[in-house]
């Protein structure tokens, strides 16, 4: 015959044990406490001084953490102010060694003579209210301009050509047109190549993975006065291609011009 046992419960006195056991520890900590306040403060101290650690950690990774996007916010804003010089100082740089090549050229040459006379134009009207990449000036055939007339935004850097003319304005076609067909010389070694408009200020070209071109090169129109029409901006060299894709840029944001300089020249 099976038995059935009830389970035995816990003996009262444990509960009654531990009661007095905890009131037994407030009292002595109570007593301490009053007979030595710093002893315990000592040991608050102690036990809180690993969390106190662990928390000023935290914050302090926290703060590290913050101050590390933010300097790198700064050093970014740094850079664009710093890149923004650099391209107004390679303006002047390229302006200056175009001068240095073509005073070295004109002195080697014999029996050419250029006569060039530049008017100063306004720009009234230039993308998005005008066709885009042509600019209408303020200059026209009273003034002397033709077809064909070279248009600059500063010394040396040509933009395009005038290809309407009416009495007193002209519409100027960019150079970076859209499919528009340039030739150019590459100033650093004299190749020349047909570079493609793709629109805002930008060209474009293919040629062979081992054609000599650099970032940084200089695009310049062909002729006697020398006059950039780009720069190397960026060279896409794809392995399993046996060609690279250059793409250049007007320096200087052409967009922004409000004066251009056109050019009518006399051989």
């Amino acid at each position: 015959m099976k038995m059935n046992f009830l389970p035995k419960s816990k003996p009262r006195n444990e509960h009654r044990l531990k009661i007095v056991l905890i009131v037994v520890l407030f009292c002595v900590l109570f007593l301490i406490s009053s007979l030595f306040p710093q002893g315990i403060r000592n040991i608050f101290y102690f036990s809180a001084k690993p969390i106190w650690a662990s928390r000023d950690f935290v914050i302090n990774s926290m703060k590290s953490v913050g101050g590390f996007f933010e300097s790198k916010n700064n050093l970014i804003n740094k850079n664009l102010s710093l890149e923004d010089e650099i391209a107004s100082l390679k303006l002047k740089e390229i302006d200056y060694d175009l001068i240095l090549k073509e005073n070295e050229e004109l002195k080697s040459l014999t029996g050419r003579h250029n006569v060039s006379d530049r008017v100063i134009s306004r720009v009234l009207s230039k993308p998005p209210r005008s066709p885009y990449d042509t600019f209408v000036i303020d200059s026209g055939s009273i003034d002397g301009l033709t077809k064909g007339d070279k248009v600059y935004i500063s010394g040396n850097i040509i933009i395009g050509l005038i290809t309407e003319v009416t009495l007193r304005t002209s519409v100027v076609t960019l150079f970076s047109s859209s499919n528009q067909k340039q030739e150019s010389v590459v100033l650093r070694t004299g190749a020349s190549f047909e570079i493609f408009g793709k629109g805002g200020s930008n060209f474009q070209m293919e040629v062979p993975k081992d054609t000599d071109i650099i970032w940084g090169d200089v695009f310049e129109h062909p002729g006697l006065t020398t006059s950039v029409i780009g720069t190397v901006y960026y060279i896409d060299s794809n392995s399993q291609s046996s060609f690279k894709t250059i793409f250049m840029r007007v320096p200087g944001n052409v967009f922004d011009a409000k004066w251009v300089f056109v050019e009518k020249i006399k051989i």
